[in-house]
């Protein structure tokens, strides 16, 4: 069962996952999101496993595409700030934007994935380096947009071991409550419980939000 709700009396805290973060040049640091405090919370007695982690949205800088980080921005800085902090794991990384994509280090692959399109993410997951992985965490940090999240969502439940985390972050506060209806209506026939966290901040009070989704058995 998930206790997000007792969590949050511990959150707006510095942690060593919000060091990695920006130093990584990662804005879930702290800068504009803070999910450093409450990933801590959730992730920090699973460092020492052989995880398998995927991450979608390796960002990027080309201000063309959408939810892009802005010229200044570092494609696979959370990718590479998560490969410290789990120094056994198994990273995985997707984005839409094929000039994000890198191998330099042989702990993280990285893939091509429309996250709007079905066909687009099942042949990602079609892959043979992710045909056969099933995941302990799966974050979408990708196309922040309901229809996209709840496509991938679909698309990709079935790739998250029993009782593993799956995050949507970025939620928009005037779209947490479809997010609630859309995750009430996917969770039986998908065997998932799910929250919505929102994360307290001075900085962001626009789409500082977590759908944190956990597989039931």
């Amino acid at each position: 069962t998930l206790s997000i709700q007792k969590s949050k009396t511990t959150l707006r805290m510095r942690t060593e996952l919000c060091d990695l973060m920006t130093s990584n040049g990662s804005d879930k640091g702290g800068s504009w999101h803070n999910y450093n405090e409450i990933y801590s919370v959730l992730f920090g007695h699973l460092r020492d496993r052989q995880l398998n982690i995927f991450e979608l949205g390796i960002g990027t800088s080309n201000l063309d595409m959408p939810c892009n980080m802005g010229a200044n921005g570092i494609p696979g800085a959370s990718l590479k700030a998560w490969a410290k902090y789990f120094p056994f794991a198994n990273l995985y990384g997707a984005d839409i934007d094929e000039s994000s994509l890198f191998q330099d280090d042989e702990r993280i692959k990285t893939f091509y994935c429309d996250q709007r399109s079905d066909k687009e993410i099942k042949a990602m997951w079609k892959n043979k380096a992710l045909n056969k992985v099933q995941f302990d965490i799966i974050i979408d940090d990708g196309l922040h947009e309901h229809s996209a999240n709840m496509t991938f969502l679909r698309n990709s439940i079935h790739k998250l071991k029993d009782d593993g985390l799956y995050i949507i972050e970025d939620i928009t506060n005037y779209a947490k409550s479809l997010y609630v209806q859309s995750l009430d209506q996917m969770s039986e026939d998908l065997s998932f419980a799910h929250y919505i966290v929102s994360m307290p901040s001075d900085k962001n009070q626009y789409d500082n939000n977590l759908a944190i989704i956990r597989r039931i058995k």
